[in-house]
């Protein structure tokens, strides 16, 4: 099985390109914030080279960040208060621990008890942590496919060689629809466990 791409230097190359963007920077105007050459910068992006601790500083504070961030040692952007502990502790990104402390806030208590229903079977789903293709959870059945299928090189095709190029795309298609089917069925499960949960509640 081929691995995804999680080292600390992909991580920061691919986060802080990411961030620069979103900062409405070019290469040329970020190199010159941050004081290093566009050469330089373009090592960091293409996952060429990591910066030293001072250029690291430079590049987190123009961009607002935390270094952790940039490294990949937690999701959160933030670099203080609760929602940088909350980040941490849980290893939400921002975004998701914002959109839950709203729901908490405004008491939507419905889309509350849904999520809390899809990690409760995620964590009695013991096939999913046992061999990663047989989930019966939503959560375990998505983390399962994606992981297979979050880049172009990890189909079916890196698996087995069958030494037939149509042979192994038919097969690699069927592969990706049977995890595909995999989710659908999750899906449907669930809905019947939880319109069942609500029945017995009410």
């Amino acid at each position: 099985m081929t691995e995804t791409k999680n080292t600390c230097i992909e991580v920061f190359g691919k986060r802080l390109k990411e961030l620069r963007k979103e900062n409405g920077y070019t290469i040329e105007s970020f190199a010159e914030v941050v004081g290093i050459a566009k050469s330089t910068l373009g090592y960091y992006e293409n996952e060429k080279r990591l910066p030293d601790i001072e250029i690291l500083t430079r590049i987190a504070d123009a961009l607002n960040v935390n270094a952790d961030y940039l490294l990949g040692r937690t999701n959160t952007t933030a670099q203080k208060g609760k929602l940088k502990t909350v980040c941490e502790f849980t290893g939400l990104s921002d975004g998701a621990a914002e959109y839950l402390s709203q729901l908490a806030k405004n008491k939507n208590y419905e889309k509350l008890s849904i999520i809390n229903h899809l990690f409760k079977e995620l964590c009695e789903d013991y096939a999913f942590y046992s061999d990663g293709e047989t989930a019966s959870s939503v959560l375990g059945a998505l983390f399962a496919y994606f992981d297979k299928f979050s880049g172009s090189e990890n189909t079916w095709e890196d698996y087995v060689d069958l030494g037939d190029e149509q042979r192994k795309r038919v097969l690699s298609a069927a592969y990706r629809q049977y995890m595909l089917n995999q989710v659908t069925e999750a899906v449907e499960r669930s809905l019947r466990d939880y319109g069942e949960y609500n029945r017995e509640c009410w």
